[in-house]
């Protein structure tokens, strides 16, 4: 499963900062808006000691991790979604992405521009968030003028898809996000086809500094704006200087990384509902991101389709057990394999063999 994350908010707030913090992957920065043109795109392995300590036990030829896509942006303005600045490109690089982390500037600096020549987290984050929902308004009047041409065909899908529109654009004609509403299982999977922005989870990630670390009254707005709308906040420290010294530069870099990675990742994981199930052989141990609630059946097919078509029973063994027992040899005579069928509903941690028939 692809885990696909954009990085926005106003320009010049650490967008790309934080990218490069993530990714490793040098990202333009300069003191001016727009610096960012065209987005910058990388994949980082997601942190997880499990597989370490899996491999330690059953070590494999191979080892692979989750991954999650990072995409930085260009900064978002009053009047993007009316095509200012560079508004419209980078609304529809978002609109593929499965989560907003929205980066919010909160400390001081007068050798940093800001785009308002002074900080007001929530008026930056509104700013943001007003251009989101006027982009959805733009998207769904359009479709429905789409489907309202379709009218002489008589469609029960065009209609309930109509109806399902309007509704959306009434609540964004109040300001209200999408994803504050609440739709049957059957609206979500209809309305997820249009990529509707607002419907997307939205992570807050406020850059201080490391002069406020305590007592940061930006932070502090921000927290609360950020429990009014019921988000998730992660702060970090973006702008400190990579190196600290000669001697300790890479490793103080690699556990800032490493720790901002871990809390934006657990975030992430969090408003996705998202768990992770291992497969292990001689050949490669894997780690493999599903929704919670994956059946073992769709699990089957995400290793290979032919798991799917010849699906007998899920083999499972939980993560504590085969660390406890040392090994498949040792859980199995503890007697904690388990087998299950195809409707086994998969847990996180889960070891997953697939027995199936050619």
């Amino acid at each position: 499963m692809q885990i696909d994350c954009s990085i926005i908010g106003l320009p010049n707030v650490g967008k790309s900062t934080l990218f490069s913090l993530l990714t490793h992957v040098s990202a333009k920065v300069a003191n001016f808006p727009f610096c960012t043109i065209q987005p910058n795109i990388s994949i980082v392995y997601i942190p997880d000691l499990r597989i370490c300590q899996l491999t330690d036990i059953f070590p494999s030829h191979k080892t692979v991790h989750g991954t999650m896509r990072f995409i930085d942006v260009a900064g978002l303005i009053k009047g993007a979604a009316q095509g200012h600045g560079m508004g419209i490109q980078v609304l529809n690089h978002i609109r593929v992405t499965k989560v907003l982390c929205h980066v919010v500037r909160c400390f001081d600096n007068n050798q940093i521009i800001h785009v308002f020549n002074d900080i007001d987290p929530c008026r930056d984050v509104s700013v943001v968030n007003t251009e989101l929902i006027l982009f959805d308004i733009f998207q769904c009047e359009q479709s429905i003028c789409a489907l309202q041409k379709k009218r002489k065909i008589i469609d029960v899908s065009n209609k309930q898809q109509l109806f399902l529109l309007k509704k959306c654009l009434e609540c964004l004609y109040n300001g209200v996000f999408l994803r504050k509403i609440q739709f049957s299982n059957i609206e979500r999977i209809n309305i997820e086809r249009f990529n509707f922005l607002t419907i997307k989870p939205i992570i807050y990630i406020a850059n201080i500094d490391e002069k406020s670390v305590i007592n940061n009254i930006y932070l502090n707005r921000l927290h609360a704006l950020a429990s009014n709308e019921q988000a998730p906040l992660v702060s970090c420290c973006a702008m400190l200087p990579l190196l600290k010294n000669k001697n300790n530069g890479t490793r103080v870099t690699m556990e800032r990384k490493e720790s901002v990675l871990h809390d934006i990742n657990n975030t992430i994981f969090s408003v996705l509902n998202l768990c992770t199930f291992f497969t292990i052989n001689l050949n490669v141990t894997r780690a493999w991101i599903c929704v919670i609630g994956t059946t073992a059946l769709e699990a089957a097919k995400m290793v290979h389709s032919d798991f799917k078509k010849g699906f007998i029973r899920a083999r499972v063994i939980k993560f504590n057990d085969f660390i406890l027992y040392n090994g498949e040899l040792g859980v199995k005579r503890g007697g904690k394999i388990y087998y299950e069928g195809k409707d086994y509903r998969v847990e996180d941690g889960d070891i997953l063999k697939f027995l199936f028939k050619t």
